[in-house]
């Protein structure tokens, strides 16, 4: 059966529906929501095949939760509800992709003439849907746990180098810059009142923060946030000066390589100017996002505290940016901070920060241990369509991730990550010359979920983007190179 949700602000109607044979259609009801916020955090826990929704509800409208929902289900059946006869409704709802419109109160008859249609047309391509939309969200899904895991430890932890590059490419983060900032935002009715909201009611903030700052600071700067779950502190991380960081960022802001030039050079004077031109870039962005959570105080009802650490040159010292926020904001409600003085020379680089402490070394013995290096190597080879950790190839030749690391660097004077970056762009650069798929199609193939991030490994494995790649590919094969 396919599963409906029903998103409805008044209880009487949502009843209503509710008691509709839905089974006689082949439906089945997954549950009703109140609103369409509500409605995109059941979607996202458990998704859905028909959404039946109203237009005008609080925190989120029907139009908004269409849209928001198009993005992880493009595949979903949505049928308008509404007392409105609008015909800018109807037109609305059309360019979004509705399967229909109803009129409330609408007759039994009508409902069911439209469902019967939508459940016959759900039969003709279920299989290929449920396919490719389980596919696409397991990745995403898989991408985004592993980033927010790594992105605890990144904050509150100092990580040895193959630590920091294993973590970033295993959760997709490109901490490749010469400039690092934790900028920090808190609500502070938690702070002040810990047993405020109810579990329901945290949840649903929780779950609006996290798509909010996707869609603010991650999509719009190229940064990246983690918030802390029993507190709903907000981490937010931005990277200067890193191919693919400035996603957001303005024409002035091109001048952070001469950060780098006059710092190298001792022009300390011409450097500070730099650094106030990214300290009120993060502040600009800052600003932005805070504006954004404010639209939401009729769900959280809290005022808002944040502050801006300070610049780091170094990626293992983003957790020293992150500590001196959350010591600045402290225990006290509506402030504002901007810590414009850098913990570190941002022209250092990633080695100036990195923790010294030495890596045991322990030396490979033939025999059993390339046993173990070549089974990790087919793993690799047979898996790297998938999202491969360290955790899961040392899970499958049963020993211990820091040992299997270790042993893969001393035999093959690599560590695994840059293995399985080879295999999967060498499969990139395959498919790019012998197929028409686009890039964002090849992208998923070859075990990635963020295009970005994918173009910019593949710049930086073959020198050129996979358009690039492709069109030269083309002009050889028809003889114009």
């Amino acid at each position: 059966m396919y599963r409906l949700l029903i998103v409805d602000d008044e209880y009487e109607i949502r009843k209503g529906l509710e008691s509709a044979d839905w089974e006689q259609l082949g439906i089945r009801l997954a549950g009703s929501c109140e609103h369409g916020l509500e409605a995109f955090q059941f979607m996202m826990a458990e998704p859905v095949d028909i959404l039946l929704t109203d237009v005008r509800m609080p925190f989120m409208d029907g139009f908004e939760l269409i849209k928001q929902a198009a993005k992880p289900f493009p595949y979903l059946k949505t049928v308008i509800l509404t007392g409105y006869n609008d015909f800018n409704y109807a037109q609305q709802g059309i360019r979004l992709g509705i399967a229909d419109y109803l009129l409330k109160p609408a007759k039994k008859a009508d409902i069911y003439e439209t469902f019967g249609g939508i459940v016959r047309e759900l039969d003709r391509n279920r299989q290929q849907q449920l396919r490719s939309e389980t596919l696409e969200r397991k990745a995403k899904l898989g991408a985004d746990a592993l980033r927010q895991r790594f992105m605890e430890k990144l904050l509150f932890r100092a990580l040895q180098p193959e630590e920091l590059e294993e973590g970033a490419a295993e959760s997709e983060m490109l901490l490749n810059g010469r400039g690092f900032a934790v900028l920090l935002l808190r609500l502070d009715r938690k702070l002040e009142q810990s047993d405020y909201y109810s579990a329901k009611e945290w949840r649903l903030i929780l779950f609006a923060l996290h798509n909010l700052l996707t869609e603010f600071w991650d999509e719009r700067t190229g940064g990246y946030h983690w918030i802390r779950p029993e507190t709903g502190e907000c981490f937010l991380l931005q990277v200067f000066g890193g191919s693919g960081s400035d996603h957001g960022a303005d024409a002035g802001m091109a001048s952070e390589a001469g950060l780098i030039a006059w710092a190298d050079a001792g022009m300390a004077s011409e450097a500070g100017l730099i650094a106030d031109a990214m300290a009120a870039r993060l502040e600009a962005s800052l600003a932005a996002v805070t504006e954004a959570v404010k639209r939401l105080r009729g769900l959280h009802l809290s005022t808002v505290s944040t502050v801006i650490g300070p610049i780091v040159g170094a990626a293992a010292d983003i957790s020293l940016s992150a500590l001196t926020a959350a010591q600045a904001l402290g225990g006290r409600p509506g402030r504002e901070q901007s810590l414009r003085e850098p913990l570190a020379n941002p022209a250092a680089g990633t080695a100036a920060g990195a923790d010294s402490r030495p890596v045991p070394e322990e030396r490979p013995r033939d025999g059993a241990n390339q046993t173990i290096v070549d089974e990790a190597k087919r793993y690799i080879d047979l898996n790297f369509e998938k999202s491969v950790t360290l955790q899961d190839l040392a899970a499958h030749i049963h020993v211990n991730p820091n040992y299997l690391s270790t042993l893969f660097r001393k035999s093959t004077g690599q560590n695994y990550i840059h293995y399985l970056t080879e295999r999967r762009m060498q499969r990139a650069m395959q498919l790019l010359r012998s197929t028409d798929f686009k890039v964002y199609e090849i992208c998923e193939m070859v075990g990635y979920s963020n295009t970005a991030y994918f173009t910019e490994l593949f710049r930086k494995q073959c020198g050129c983007t996979p358009h690039e790649y492709r069109s030269a590919r083309s002009r050889e094969g028809a003889g114009l190179t």
